[in-house]
């Protein structure tokens, strides 16, 4: 199942064109965690999926950390609804980097989080870097992990390393916040990675 933000427009203020490629959220019943990155790079949304910059580590990192069965492509996003996953952004236009963006769209995306809380639930919201947390929850900082409060009423906001092959920590560090959330979620007795989870 794919939402595309609220309505037939794209999500979360912001002004795209019908000439703008858009990419949906992609989003299903029972889910567990919602992924939210910054925004889709150029390159993924004139694909059409999520993660699919070149050097972009998501979908390896998933893998490894036991959150799929397996390591995708980024041609397979949507299968991520059959293991309990979401993807969405704070910002729905599609930039070159993330620093392309403006302070008002980034604070104009956490009304979009908070809708897709309110109708599916999820019990984690992992942000995919520390910046998208700190703009959702307009913070000047935060640690990685599990953060102390809910910015949306229940769900355990959980901070990843950016998974852009652009951020320089080594894979092996990142991997392990991954493998991190995957725990927090083992011990909540959530079975993630299977299908049907």
């Amino acid at each position: 199942m794919f939402e595309h933000g609220h309505g037939a427009s794209p999500p979360n203020g912001s002004s795209s064109t019908h000439e703008e490629p858009f990419l949906p959220d992609v989003i299903g019943p029972g889910l567990q965690v919602l992924f939210v990155g910054f925004n889709p790079s150029t390159r993924a949304a004139l694909l059409g999926h999520h993660y699919a910059g070149r050097g972009n580590q998501f979908w390896r990192l998933l893998g490894a950390a036991g959150l799929t069965p397996r390591t995708f492509r980024p041609d397979e996003d949507r299968q991520v609804v059959e293991y309990g996953l979401g993807l969405t952004n704070l910002v729905a236009r599609p930039t070159r980097t993330a620093a392309n963006l403006t302070r008002a769209e980034l604070q104009a995306g956490a009304p979009h989080i908070a809708r897709i809380v309110a109708v599916h639930q999820p019990i984690v919201i992992a942000y995919t870097g520390k910046g998208v947390y700190t703009a959702a929850a307009a913070v000047a900082q935060a640690p990685w992990g599990a953060q102390p409060g809910s910015l949306f009423g229940g769900p355990v906001d959980y901070v990843l390393p950016s998974p852009s092959g652009l951020a320089r920590m080594p894979f092996e560090q990142k991997l392990s916040w991954y493998r991190g959330l995957r725990q927090l979620l083992l011990a909540r007795g959530q079975e993630i990675g299977q299908q049907g989870a």
